[in-house]
């Protein structure tokens, strides 16, 4: 479980050392750490799992596919979840506790210099944090805004 959250730098070619929170919940996790990162289905931000997750995933549309045929929704929508779920969608190249985000990915969540990674259970999320702090989510905008201070008070300190 991804439980946590981090600001991160991310240099030009997207590199980051993930945060301490996604590395522990990769640790002895069972697809071996092999990542993948997607554009998250309602908020302006990323989403970042484990490749058995897919599974999980696949479900869950199926559920939703089933559900909305009862109901009598127009099947456009399950198409959209099934292509945003499963076709946009990138590996996160990892070695060992760092990453690099790919530039699509980056683009579609307009990660910058910085990226605030947030746990959400069975995923994490990748935030710019000028996006979260506009968010509507109190939470976040909290989260996000004690992050910032922190780590100009590390820079300030001579931290990284």
């Amino acid at each position: 479980m991804f439980h946590g959250s981090a600001l991160c730098e991310v240099d030009g070619d997207g590199n980051v050392a993930l945060p301490g929170f996604v590395a522990e919940a990769l640790r002895g996790s069972p697809d071996s750490g092999q990542l993948i990162v997607a554009r998250h289905e309602t908020d302006p931000c990323l989403v970042g799992y484990g490749q058995n997750h897919l599974r999980t995933l696949r479900r869950r549309t199926e559920r939703r596919r089933i559900a909305d045929e009862r109901v009598g929704r127009d099947p456009r929508g399950h198409h959209r979840r099934v292509r945003r779920s499963f076709g946009l969608v990138e590996p996160l190249a990892r070695q060992s506790d760092r990453a690099q985000l790919p530039a699509a990915m980056r683009h579609l969540g307009r990660i910058g210099a910085r990226a605030l990674f947030v746990g959400a259970g069975d995923n994490f999320e990748i935030w710019n944090p000028d996006l979260a702090l506009e968010s509507e989510d109190e939470t976040l905008r909290e989260i996000t805004a004690w992050q910032i201070q922190a780590s100009g008070a590390d820079m300030a300190n001579g931290g990284h």
